[in-house]
C-alpha cells in the first residue's frame, strides 16, 4: 500500500501591540508574555541549545513552541478552511461520481461533519511591562504587569530582579 503525503504551505498574521511585540505562551507554564519581533528583513535571534526560556518558569522550549492558544485555533481554522474542506468537497464528487446512470447502484454521500466556527480575528492590546536584559540588550520581554518574581533572559536564561 502507498501512502501519499502531501504538504500545504499557508501563512498567517498575528498582530503586534504598538512597540513591536508579539504574544507568546509558555508551553510548560502557560503563562503569555511578549517578545519583540524581529524587523522584516533580519534574522531572527537563533534559538540556544534546548530552546529558549521562559521568562517566569525558565524552562526551555524550541522557537515553534510558543503560541498561544489563540493563535493555534486560528491556524487550525485557517487548515480546515485551505485544506480539509476542499478535500471533503473533492471525496464527495468522487464518491458521487461513481454513479451509473440508470443503473442499479445509487451511490450518495452525506457529508454530516461539522465546520468549525471561525475564531475571532486575533486582536493585540498594549499590555504587559517591558523587561530589559543586560545579557542580551535586544531581546527585551514583556511579562504580565502584576508580576512581582524574577525573569528569565529568553536566550540565555540569565536572571534579572523585579
Amino acid at each position: 500500500m502507498v501512502h501519499h503525503v502531501s504538504e500545504h504551505h499557508t501563512s498567517m498574521s498575528v498582530p503586534l501591540d504598538s512597540d513591536g511585540f508579539l504574544r507568546r505562551e509558555c508551553p510548560t507554564c502557560e503563562r503569555e508574555f511578549k517578545w519583540l519581533s524581529t524587523p522584516e528583513g533580519e534574522e531572527p535571534t537563533q534559538a540556544p541549545g534546548g530552546g529558549f526560556f521562559c521568562p517566569y518558569c525558565a524552562v526551555q522550549a524550541e522557537a515553534g513552541d510558543w503560541f498561544t492558544k489563540a493563535q493555534i485555533e486560528q491556524a487550525k481554522a485557517i487548515m480546515y478552511d485551505e485544506v480539509v474542506a476542499p478535500q471533503l468537497a473533492a471525496f464527495k464528487k468522487t464518491v458521487e461520481g461513481m454513479n451509473i446512470s440508470g443503473g442499479l447502484i445509487d451511490i450518495r454521500a452525506k457529508l454530516s461533519i461539522e465546520e468549525p466556527d471561525p475564531p475571532a480575528p486575533l486582536e493585540e492590546t498594549d499590555d504587559m511591562r517591558r523587561i530589559d536584559f543586560p545579557c542580551h540588550p535586544s531581546e527585551p520581554v514583556k511579562v504580565i504587569d502584576s508580576w512581582e518574581r524574577e525573569v528569565h533572559c529568553m536566550v540565555c536564561g540569565t536572571v534579572v530582579e523585579l
